[in-house]
């Protein structure tokens, strides 16, 4: 491995992008103070990047993998490398083909630090490259926090009669469904401690969703923290059948149930706060999944001053929002805040003047003197049904949880146009994608044209963890470059980014005209002013707030 470095340190030094000197300082520097020998080079020469990428690039020619299909690396390969090791230099081991291993990067510069990695040592290596973000949450879920999870590992072992004793409760082989439920009776209290032990750590790391699944020989459990997964438990799988029973019980859920999915909800309260899960049971191959959404109400801040806008933005969608009639659109993928941002404007507006009705599929956070409805297919109680039934409530203000299909937009434009303002999502990429949507969806361009008031398209980034966020000598951003705070991702917390178009005189011509090309549309509204996602996370970028590679994994190009 040290030929490879030494060769393309040799290279670098032909072709002029390293000196001698600089090459001796560099490696008196490593000597002294350790670190990655590729951070210190690009302290060095940081206006040369991209041309030591290339040169690496040409002198090894990576073949490139798209890892997003990976499934199960074997246990026995990823044992080659410790997590510290996969995580702080960005290394995922994929095969092993006697003593060659097959190694994926993001960064060609890594070429540089595989020196450093002990356990590589004994082997001959084979370097392919992949896309860094998914690369790096193959790594994350391969490799939990090692500081974090031996902590919590022990914490759990305590709680389930140490060395996890329990396990040999059951025969997974012979193991039924009725013998499980006779023998959680005997077993509750630590099983009820665990369940609650996950549920607590999910919200002391501010965790929105909580993944339980059975795999082939083990119990996993995974938190979506910031948006990314991140493998904090792994339990023998006899755990799976208890657990995922406790979790029914407390849902209300059939336990007895294994062939359908089935869909609960619950509440606890975990140091002196209320907090509401949803859960979602699956079957799968393995055993049923459970998907839990954590709704922490203590952490949700409906304001509209706070979500993150800038002032101007803030301004404009105060006076939207005020106006008497109408339709405002939030659009973006699951997960982006679209409800938050739904919830902070009705806040903002609601007084005892305004009689205002949701109808959302669920509700999610209860506000006082706001009317909300729960949609229930079961019942038959759909969107389009309570729609109806809802406007014969005289409202002034009615948000619809979702727009899914013609009914309901059909009888949402309707109503923002017979003296109703209208709130609602719509799972479209961009501000003027939405327009196409309700094109594609039936509306006609003169219905848009008159009803629609402003359109919010929205994506939540990650931000750079303070403790160890650093500038990039040379250039105008900052990184993460990863601790035990922020689970080695280098990020920790979330901001929102928005693009917001408004129905412009302008841009009603065009819907008007039938000119819905989504370039001439957005053309026109960023001559008025409207800041595109990527424009607005770049501003973000600048300051140190989020980085580029948060910007590349989010928002679309324009």
């Amino acid at each position: 491995m040290g030929t490879l470095r030494q060769q393309i340190i040799e290279l670098s030094i032909r072709n002029d992008l390293l000196t001698a000197h600089q090459l001796e300082e560099i490696i008196n520097i490593h000597r002294t103070k350790g670190g990655k020998f590729s951070s210190l080079l690009l302290e060095k020469r940081s206006n040369q990047k991209a041309n030591f990428i290339e040169l690496i690039n040409n002198a090894i020619n990576f073949p490139r993998i798209d890892v997003s299909g990976f499934k199960d690396i074997p246990p026995e390969i990823l044992k080659i490398i410790s997590s510290n090791s996969a995580r702080g230099f960005r290394i995922l081991p994929i095969g092993k083909d006697g003593q060659t291993v097959t190694l994926v990067i993001a960064d060609p510069l890594t070429v540089f630090d595989l020196e450093e990695i002990e356990e590589l040592k004994e082997y001959k290596i084979k370097l392919v490259i992949a896309h860094e973000p998914e690369l790096i949450g193959l790594i994350n879920q391969y490799y939990p926090d090692i500081q974090k999870s031996e902590y919590k590992l022990e914490s759990m072992n305590d709680i389930l009669g140490g060395n996890l004793e329990i396990a040999a409760l059951v025969d997974d082989s012979k193991a039924n469904q009725q013998s499980e439920i006779s023998q959680i009776d005997s077993e509750a209290v630590p099983i009820i401690k665990a369940t609650n032990f996950i549920l607590e750590r999910a919200i002391e790391l501010k965790a929105s969703d909580i993944l339980i699944e059975a795999l082939e020989k083990i119990m996993r459990i995974r938190l979506r923290i910031d948006g990314m997964l991140h493998q904090t438990e792994v339990l023998p799988l006899s755990f799976h059948p208890f657990i995922v029973s406790r979790i029914k019980v407390i849902s209300n859920l059939d336990i007895s149930e294994h062939r359908f999915p089935q869909d609960g909800q619950f509440k606890i309260k975990i140091k002196n706060k209320e907090v509401e899960f949803r859960v979602s049971v699956v079957p799968s191959v393995s055993g049923e999944k459970v998907t839990i959404r954590v709704l922490d109400k203590s952490s949700a801040m409906l304001d509209i001053e706070k979500l993150g806008l800038r002032q101007e933005e803030i301004d404009k969608l105060k006076k939207a929002s005020l106006l008497p009639h109408g339709m405002i659109l939030v659009c973006g993928p699951t997960g982006s805040g679209k409800t938050t941002t739904l919830y902070s404007i009705l806040k903002y507006i609601h007084s005892p003047e305004k009689n205002i009705v949701t109808v959302e599929d669920p509700v999610e956070y209860q506000i006082k003197g706001i009317n909300q409805v729960s949609v229930n297919v079961k019942t038959g109680l759909i969107f389009s049904r309570c729609l109806r039934a809802i406007l014969r409530q005289d409202p002034n203000v009615i948000m619809i949880g979702e727009i899914r299909d013609f009914e309901t937009v059909d009888i949402a434009i309707k109503a923002a146009l017979t003296g109703h303002l209208v709130l609602s999502t719509l799972h479209t990429t961009t501000a003027v994608g939405s327009i196409i949507r309700l094109l594609d969806m039936g509306v006609q361009p003169f219905l848009i044209s008159a009803s629609v008031i402003a359109i919010i398209s929205q994506r939540l980034a990650r931000r750079i963890c303070p403790f160890c966020k650093e500038k990039v000598t040379g250039q105008p951003y900052f990184i993460g470059r990863g601790c035990k705070e922020c689970f080695n991702s280098g990020y920790s917390g979330r901001i929102l980014v928005t693009e917001i178009l408004y129905m412009s005189p302008k841009i009603k011509e065009l819907v008007l005209a039938k000119k819905i090309e989504e370039q001439e549309i957005k053309k026109v509204a960023r001559l008025e002013g409207m800041k595109t996602l990527r424009e607005e996370i770049s501003s973000f970028i600048s300051v140190g707030i989020t980085s580029m590679e948060e910007a590349f994994r989010v928002t679309p190009a324009d």
